[in-house]
């Protein structure tokens, strides 16, 4: 996949003050490579229910979904090992035979089965990764025979269970270092992609965290990067709520073969409220993550890893106004500040600069707002992302900017609510 290297120096062209790019300029885009939305979230379907209503997913802009497997084979909680042990033969079986009935979509052309990192995993032991493997290797087949492009990977611990990826919480830490676990989590990440790859050659890894975690300015993991100090980031991890994703990454790294795209769709850019933002991750990732990233494995992060971006309308419609843990209300509140087509205009940009800024995908989370029924759709919000997805596809301009609308939004907001600040 060839990478859009030009966005960084159309991001210095920004930093340098032409701030009118977006009404002005047309952005370059990879001529070969459509740029694809996908959608995820609450109301993301079961395999069964994507087969039995095929035509309702269809109705809509995206280009593919994020599938969930269903609870008989653990749903896609490949680490929840105490739970997947008691799957039965019969119940693979079965959903096999209902993903290998779905009728291949000529819209939803690039769906993925979702995998999740809910944990109940010992990383020092052969038997429960042994079950990892199992379901790993399942996924991958019935990722394939769905036609899926690949697996969306959320690696984000949801409970039950443990946090796989810190220190501190794992089974073993007080007989192992860091740096034991390091070396042992970077061995499973090998051992990871290789169940995937064997049993579906040449799929892409949607991932929705990755490097990008480690961005300043999030509330939910160590801003590590960029890395200024290597040895000073590397004892960072040991104590990051996301430490142990880095080896993991580069695990995944040591072994992924050359046809299989591996892409980090940034989830932190749902609180995004510039252009620049966008082309600042690409910055980050691509130049200063690389200080994890050991010299012998540089040639496959350039060529294997890629970027995406997240959006997230229930932020930007105001949804999570005041329930953000470590977001000050000045951020959280701004939304609430502004008028429905103001709300509107931020989404049709955040879709926009996703897109554009994005190797091939973005993608859509979704919680009570449904694109299926209408339900708590905000005012405007539908055509937003059309009309976004269209300029992309059209090499059109945006047409406008939010940065300055937002900026006073942020500052009516810690006015209204002082205490919150």
């Amino acid at each position: 996949m060839m990478k859009n290297r030009t966005l960084l120096g159309l991001a210095f062209v920004y930093i340098v003050g032409l701030s009118a790019m977006a009404q002005t300029t047309v952005l370059p885009n990879d001529p070969v490579t459509k740029k694809k939305l996908i959608f995820f979230g609450w109301s993301s379907p079961s395999t069964i229910a994507y087969r039995d209503s095929l035509k309702k997913y269809e109705d809509t802009a995206f280009d593919g979904l994020g599938i969930n497997a269903s609870k008989d084979v653990g749903a896609g909680n490949i680490f929840m090992v105490d739970v997947c042990k008691n799957i039965s033969k019969e119940a693979r079986e079965k959903e096999m035979q209902i993903v290998s009935g779905i009728a291949q979509s000529s819209i939803l052309t690039d769906n993925f089965l979702v995998i999740y990192g809910a944990s109940q995993l010992n990383w020092f032991s052969d038997e429960d990764w042994a079950i990892v493997d199992i379901n790993l290797r399942y996924f991958a087949k019935l990722a394939k025979a769905m036609k899926c492009k690949g697996v969306m990977w959320d690696p984000e611990p949801y409970k039950p269970g443990i946090n796989p990826w810190e220190y501190i919480k794992q089974q073993g830490h007080e007989q192992y270092s860091f740096q034991q676990f390091y070396n042992q989590v970077r061995k499973r990440g090998a051992q990871f992609i290789a169940a995937l790859q064997e049993e579906f050659p040449g799929l892409v890894i949607f991932s929705l965290r990755e490097f990008s975690d480690f961005q300043k300015g999030s509330p939910f993991s160590a801003g590590i990067l960029p890395v200024t100090d290597i040895k000073k980031a590397e004892s960072e991890l040991a104590n990051a709520w996301w430490g142990l994703h880095v080896p993991f990454t580069i695990g995944i790294l040591d072994n992924i073969a050359p046809n299989v795209r591996f892409i980090d769709t940034n989830e932190e850019a749902y609180y995004y409220t510039s252009a620049l933002e966008f082309f600042q991750l690409r910055n980050i990732i691509e130049d200063d993550a690389r200080a994890f990233v050991p010299k012998d494995l540089q040639p496959k992060f350039a060529s294997n890893y890629e970027i995406g971006h997240a959006i997230a309308p229930e932020f930007i419609a105001g949804n999570w106004a005041g329930i953000l843990n470590g977001f000050p209300f000045r951020l959280s509140g701004q939304a609430k500040m502004l008028t429905p087509q103001e709300q509107a205009s931020w989404f049709e940009h955040n879709c926009y600069y996703a897109l554009r800024t994005a190797d091939e995908y973005a993608w859509v989370y979704g919680e009570k707002i449904s694109w299926w029924t209408g339900n708590n759709m905000p005012e405007g919000f539908a055509k937003a992302l059309i009309q976004a997805k269209k300029k992309v596809e059209n090499y059109e301009p945006l047409g406008f900017e939010v940065e300055e609308m937002l900026k006073i939004a942020q500052d009516d907001a810690e006015k209204s609510q002082p205490e919150k600040k």
